[in-house]
């Protein structure tokens, strides 16, 4: 049996938003949390002062998300006393190399210990704006895919400025890393889903020209990727506007499964499109349109009711694109207060992106659920 707290506040003032938060909360193995970016460096160090003896690791949000709904400008915090095993670190330099922290890793493993299949998972929390998910997941995935310890995380967010994101560990903040925690269920397994709200309009194109590390396509199937992307839309290129991108994300076809990759901007040639995750060259891609997400989210908690109907606690990320859309249509309070009756108690934040497994991918719903 997991025995856990969830507390919530005003992210500010700071002192007092702790205090309140915190309450009840004594002696935990870890402490997650999540606050705004401009109470962030001072939470984090009051949070390892408050616990010292605790793993205590945050990120940003748009927004804290739980079982009782969306709070802006709010301070969130998990805290863990038993039932868990757990070993954090941090990978720094992620934006230029964190192959140079791949020691952390293997020695987060080896102070792990024993773990079983599916009771364990790598929690990511990592930097957003710096293009850095698919080299920090290579280097986790390098010694985590041997151990069948799964990746699931996210990364930091803000109010959706694109402006700075922060992550810490025990009371030392980044704005280059990903932290990240083992975190091994002893009670039972932790099971992962991931909800897509996107359905494609057209079959695969195959990215023949891409830039790879600046996730960049030039063309698919030969043609300007800016191009093919508008046909598939039954537009022309200058008709994709701001609001057309944001709300037609691609899909990446990985063997049976689609990960969704969120337009950043047509480039300055008006032929290459700029995205905000990797496209590979040779790489299936499908263009994308809302589906009807209600009805997607119902058979979502339907899913996970059926695999887990009596769940300890939830950890979520929802992206934050996702909470901007479901909060323009009057839906976001309603969408994470139902996620309640299938999550249980959850913690959840939003930012630039989510990954799983061996996947970096946007404007997407997961959600790690402990038995």
């Amino acid at each position: 049996m997991i025995d856990f707290k969830i507390g919530r506040s005003a992210a500010q003032p700071i002192d007092s938003a702790i205090e309140k938060a915190c309450q009840g909360m004594t002696e935990p193995k870890f402490v997650w949390f999540t606050t705004t970016v401009e109470a962030f460096k001072e939470t984090s160090e009051k949070m390892q002062q408050r616990f010292p003896h605790s793993i205590v690791m945050g990120t940003t949000s748009i927004a804290a998300f739980s079982h009782e709904g969306i709070f802006h400008d709010s301070l969130e915090v998990l805290a863990i006393k038993s039932g868990i095993n757990c070993v954090a670190n941090v990978l720094e330099e992620a934006n230029h190399c964190p192959l140079k922290y791949v020691r952390r890793v293997q020695d987060a493993v080896r102070s792990l210990g024993s773990h079983g299949n599916g009771d364990t998972i790598c929690l990511t929390a990592t930097n957003g704006l710096i293009a850095c998910e698919e080299s920090v997941l290579s280097v986790l995935n390098s010694v985590l895919r041997q151990e069948n310890i799964p990746v699931f995380g996210g990364t930091a967010g803000d109010k959706g400025l694109a402006e700075k994101t922060y992550v810490s560990l025990d009371g030392k903040v980044y704005d280059t890393a990903c932290v990240f925690v083992l975190l091994r269920n002893l009670g039972g397994r932790i099971h992962l889903y991931r909800e897509n709200i996107y359905k494609p309009i057209c079959e695969p194109l195959t990215a023949t020209k891409v830039d790879a590390f600046s996730r960049k396509v030039m063309a698919y199937d030969g043609r300007p990727a800016s191009e093919m992307e508008a046909k598939m839309h039954a537009l022309t290129v200058t008709q994709m506007d701001r609001a057309f991108l944001d709300s037609n994300p691609v899909g990446r076809i990985i063997g049976k499964d689609m990960y969704i990759i969120a337009n950043d901007d047509i480039d300055s040639d008006r032929q290459t499109m700029k995205y905000h995750a990797r496209i590979y060259e040779n790489d299936q891609i499908v263009m994308l349109q809302p589906d009807d997400y209600r009805q997607v989210n119902k058979e979502t908690m339907a899913r996970i009711r059926r695999d887990v109907p009596r769940p300890a606690f939830s950890i979520m990320v929802n992206c934050l694109a996702r909470t901007l859309l479901f909060k323009s249509e009057g839906y976001a309070d309603e969408f994470f207060r139902s996620m309640g009756t299938a999550l249980g108690e959850y913690i959840g934040w939003g930012g630039y992106g989510e990954q799983i497994y061996e996947q970096h991918f946007n404007q997407t719903m997961i959600a790690a659920v402990f038995e």
